[in-house]
Formats: structure tokens, sequence, C-alpha cells
């Protein structure tokens, strides 16, 4: 079975005005992967979405359920209480859009859970570690 959970984390830095998403992969409870990347001119909201977006535009092949957490109440609370949209709509979007294609072509199953940040979730811990850093990105 093909199970994934992906933690993700997004981060800013006003002094720099750029933010950094981290994404860690885990397959079947065993770490295979993890991704961060830089972004200028951006809000830790938006990185929060951003790395959720890029978790959902990383899947290619067919799996069986994706299970996507993070720390951010803005985001799973849009996405799964459905808090109104006020800000942000171009990413909102995107998410539309990704999600729509994942949930049609390759994975009928989709989580979104709220996991409390620093709170000694190991890979939580490493998805901010990741969005920290690239953030600080010269």
């Amino acid at each position: 079975m093909n199970s994934y959970d992906i933690y993700c984390d997004g981060a800013y830095s006003p002094m720099r005005d750029q933010g950094g998403i981290g994404i860690v992969f885990v397959k079947n409870g065993e770490k295979i992967g993890e991704y961060s990347k830089m972004y200028k001119n951006t809000t830790n909201n938006r990185m929060e979405l951003q790395a959720i977006i890029t978790v959902l535009s990383s899947f290619k092949n067919k799996v069986d359920s994706i299970t996507i957490w993070s720390d951010s109440q803005y985001v799973i609370g849009t996405i799964v209480k459905g808090w109104k949209r006020k800000k942000n709509n171009d990413l909102w979007e995107k998410f539309d859009a990704i999600e729509s294609k994942v949930l049609s072509k390759i994975c009928s199953e989709i989580k979104y859970e709220w996991v409390k940040g620093h709170a000694d979730n190991e890979f939580n811990e490493q998805a901010d570690k990741l969005a920290n850093k690239a953030s600080q990105l010269l």
C-alpha cells in the first residue's frame, strides 16, 4: 500500500522580506525525502499554503492515500473547516486546481491534519527547520 504522510511548514523572515517552505515526505512510516525552497516578497500564511500546493504538485503516479500535516491553523482551518478565504486568493485558486487534479487522477483520499508546532513531532520539526533555513538564504 502506498500511503504517504507529508509534513509541511512555511516560514517568513521580515528582515529579509522573504519566506521559505519545508517539506518532509514519509512513506509507510519511513522518511523518504525532504524539500525546501525560498520565496521573495511573501508572508508566512502564503508560505504555509504554498507548502501544501508544492506537496500536491509533487505527486505524479497513483497512490492509495495522502495525509498532509501542517501546523498552520489558517490553512487547515480554511481547508477542513471551511473558513472564509479573505486573502491569498491567487494561491487558493492554485490549491483548488491542483487538489482537484490529484483527487481525480492520483489519489481519491487526501486528508489534511493539524499538528501542534514545536511539540516534539520529529517530522514537523524537520519541516520547520527546512522552512526557516530557506527563509534565511541569501
